[in-house]
């Protein structure tokens, strides 16, 4: 019974910590688009490309070092460095007020990297076949953050002002995360095995020329992440303002991105789970994904794109946890801080490049044209995971401790 106790013990904070990262995020996310809009002078569609361009250039360098330096001191110390970067740049943007500061800002999401902080924690506390289920639990905090964090954000907005609650959103972040991971936090697995993967740059040339399901993971999820940063830029920064009025508006797309992965997570992922090897899922999600990507074309009102909104997010929800569940199970656990580096660093490679591709786009041709993009992306992802893909329902061995409890 006590190893049960401790098994939840670890499920809970980590979903405990998301929870309260998320809340910050999403607040940020309700608020960020009006910050930017009161600027000195106005920004395009370009200028924000480019700044979230630098911004994920700044991610991806700072995936590299962290996920060496977790192999080295384990990924609590990761956690908390995390945290005071991103407290700091979510602070920080409440006194932006032109490109220039809302530009050299990104250079603080070099240590934005919880989320794959977490995934290579949540690696050494599963076994494969957990992974995914365990990867879509996140998901509940996260869609509870969803309907928090743009109610606090908003309601604290209109009390005082928009860069009060921004900057009082870095500072509650850091001050309720931080005894969190200080005093909760279990040590779940052996340091010392994974103290011996030592800081040798290349030891990621090694892994990637030499693992060939590493490879096809990294793959899918470039695939998959390059789809989603053409809708999700281009429906946040253009449609969904054609359409948004008020900070309602923006905190009701985040309460339907909460409710589509709590439906999910509660009653879709469990009865596919049932009926279908992980590729069948992973093939599922890709299917659904060109639906709504083909569909926010033709959206001509806000309630058109709530819907998509709903298929999107849980679609995507479900196709980003298999990759992750691929990509963690391709390596040793010494090495687990490196591949979930890389798998961080060409995700944020990413968000560098399509920005840019999307904001031209629209500036030069139409809004679109970056949705059809998407489509294809997610056309050649289906073919690629349904013709090449070897290591989609590598879910029966167990490689890892189980450190979760039997759900």
């Amino acid at each position: 019974m006590g190893v049960l106790d401790k098994k939840q013990q670890v499920m809970f904070v980590l979903m405990l910590i998301f929870f309260l990262w998320h809340m910050g995020t999403q607040w940020t996310t309700t608020l960020l688009s009006f910050l930017q809009w009161d600027t000195d002078e106005v920004m395009t569609i370009v200028d924000l490309g480019y700044i979230q361009a630098f911004g994920s250039l700044m991610n991806a360098v700072g995936a590299l070092v962290f996920g060496q330096i977790a192999d080295t001191t384990g990924p609590k110390t990761m956690f908390m460095v995390s945290v005071v970067f991103t407290s700091i740049y979510y602070s920080g943007i409440s006194i932006a007020r032109s490109w220039y500061g809302f530009f050299f800002l990104q250079v603080l999401r070099f240590g934005y990297q919880l989320d794959s902080t977490a995934e290579m924690y949540l690696a050494t506390v599963t076994t494969e076949r957990e992974r995914t289920g365990a990867l879509m639990k996140l998901t509940v905090p996260q869609a509870a953050a969803m309907f928090f964090g743009p109610i606090i954000g908003s309601k604290l907005a209109a009390w005082t002002s928009l860069r009060v609650s921004q900057g009082a959103c870095g500072i509650v972040m850091f001050l309720a995360l931080m005894p969190v991971l200080a005093f909760m936090l279990p040590t779940t697995h052996s340091i010392p095995r994974l103290a011996s993967a030592r800081l040798r740059p290349f030891d990621f040339i090694h892994l990637i020329k030499n693992n060939k399901h590493l490879r096809e993971g990294l793959l899918i999820r470039c695939l998959i992440v390059s789809a989603y940063v053409c809708y999700e830029m281009i429906s946040r920064n253009f449609l969904l303002r054609s359409f948004m009025k008020t900070t309602n508006d923006s905190a009701i797309v985040l309460l339907v991105m909460a409710a589509s992965l709590l439906v999910m997570q509660f009653v879709v992922l469990p009865i596919l789970q049932k009926k279908t090897t992980p590729k069948s899922l992973l093939q599922t999600s890709m299917a659904t994904l060109i639906v709504c990507y083909l569909a926010v074309s033709f959206t001509t009102s806000f309630e058109q794109f709530l819907v998509v909104t709903a298929l999107q997010t849980g679609a995507y929800a479900v196709a980003y946890a298999e990759s992750s569940t691929q990509i963690t199970t391709a390596v040793e656990t010494t090495d687990l801080g490196k591949a979930t580096g890389l798998a961080s660093m060409a995700q944020w490679l990413v968000h560098f490049a399509l920005p840019i591709y999307a904001s031209q786009l629209v500036q030069h041709w139409h809004y679109t044209y970056a949705f059809y993009t998407s489509a294809l992306l997610s056309m050649g992802t289906l073919a690629y995971v349904t013709l090449f893909a070897t290591n989609t329902n590598n879910r029966a061995q167990t490689l890892l401790p189980s450190m979760t409890a039997n759900y």
